[in-house]
């Protein structure tokens, strides 16, 4: 079965591998084998061409700092080998046309995996991301055994593959999202290794948390591209915030659970006054029973409580208040982190960001910028996600291909 899907040229600024060599420094290099040194240089190119490909060979000198017959000789092997391929040409101001590269999606496929408290979503994707089945299955509540949950991978993972018509053998690795104890779980220890060997796939497993891998969704696809520095901030249950920065995510660790309110609700965390009580959908839902003295739909889930809350066209003085307020909470707390971290743009994801954000944009852009500090953005600069669906699956995906990118020795057939 063969992958493809039309070419797209990037719209970031060619500046990651030149980002990279300042930060490690060439002379590093130099003290390598020349092994190495040949791996690293792929990975540069590599990493170019996935953030902002296609690109041409020269573009690809000046993006990476790595000199014109040395990418040369990197794209031809690459070519070669399958993991790059020809994406049509570009003018050169009266020579002849330069030939544009980029990532072959049908080098190989990645399996994203996003957990949550019940369930296991299981999707199928290749190099661009681009997905060709979705499977779930449900997992025992908590998740409390590993051993267990792998099972019900490893047979997600077979069944996706099956309805795809692909083998085992077009995997190249595969990318769980976790997720945080906030929404319904405890904080998962696992570790790459133990679930490599559980789920004997012989390939590479990837895990991060859930928000970071909507972050790198939303830094690949989404609202965050093209820039250097961003926030993600996902709001659902509970509250957190992911840091994209040269094409890398880490989760701001705590952001949720810092003091917005001294001595203020209690949180479930055990303390007093923190974010997640004030804007994650449970604090927002429970401030509503507290005012209404009654539930939203008692039937329904906390989704469709919060979507009623925040939908209603006919809201009471008391329930637009307690909305707004939320609003002004949201934009305190990233205004926070527009101070701490200076970000070209901040993106508010997940369900109960995009249902706030869609109504109180403006409310949450103004509290932001009033309480930036020194670093203020412009309103525009303050955006809601755009990868609103399947966006933490899809940063699961994302994960392997770093990996691809970054450790050269999983390259098939390269020599080094």
């Amino acid at each position: 079965m063969t992958f493809s899907l039309p070419s797209r040229k990037g719209d970031g600024p060619l500046t990651f591998g030149v980002r990279v060599l300042q930060r490690r420094g060439v002379a590093s290099m130099l003290a390598e084998s020349a092994g190495a040194v040949r791996t690293r240089k792929q990975s540069f190119v590599l990493s170019a061409l996935y953030l902002d490909g296609p690109l041409s060979r020269r573009a690809l000198s000046a993006a990476t700092g790595i000199s014109a017959s040395s990418v040369s000789h990197l794209v031809a092997e690459l070519v070669e080998n399958g993991l790059l391929r020809q994406a049509g040409t570009v003018s050169s101001n009266g020579g002849r046309p330069r030939t544009l590269f980029e990532i072959n999606p049908a080098f190989g496929l990645t399996v994203g995996i996003e957990i949550t408290a019940r369930k296991a979503r299981i999707g199928l994707f290749d190099l661009s991301c681009r997905r060709f089945a979705v499977v779930e299955r449900a997992l025992p509540a908590d998740l409390p055994d590993v051993d267990e949950v792998a099972r019900e991978l490893v047979s997600g993972i077979r069944e996706v593959l099956n309805t795809a018509g692909v083998s085992q053998s077009a995997l190249i690795g595969v990318g769980i999202g976790l997720p945080s104890a906030g929404d319904g779980t405890r904080a998962l220890a696992w570790s790459s290794g133990k679930l490599e060997r559980l789920l004997g796939l012989a390939v590479p497993v990837f895990i991060e948390r859930e928000v970071n891998n909507r972050a790198l969704a939303e830094s690949r696809f989404g609202a965050a591209r093209g820039v250097d520095r961003a926030i993600v901030v996902q709001i659902g249950l509970g509250a957190e915030a992911a840091l994209v920065a040269d094409g890398t995510t880490e989760r701001i660790r705590g952001w949720g659970h810092l003091t917005i309110d001294f001595g203020g609700r209690r949180c479930r965390c055990g303390a007093r006054g923190c974010i997640e009580a004030y804007i994650g959908a449970s604090g927002v839902l429970d401030r509503y029973r507290e005012s209404a003295g009654g539930e939203l739909q008692p039937e329904g889930n906390d989704f469709e409580r919060m979507r009623t809350l925040v939908g209603s066209a006919s809201l009471g003085a008391g329930e637009e208040s307690l909305l707004r307020e939320t609003a002004g909470y949201v934009g305190v707390a990233v205004g926070n982190l527009i101070s701490l971290f200076a970000p070209s743009r901040l993106i508010i994801a997940g369900w109960a960001g995009q249902l706030l954000g869609a109504r109180f944009l403006p409310e949450i852009r103004d509290a932001a910028l009033l309480h930036g500090g020194e670093h203020v953005l412009s309103p525009a600069s303050v955006l809601l996600g755009r990868v609103r669906a399947d966006a933490a699956l899809t940063g699961a995906a994302v994960l392997p291909v770093l990996g691809l990118i970054k450790r050269g020795e999983i390259l098939r057939g390269t020599t080094t």
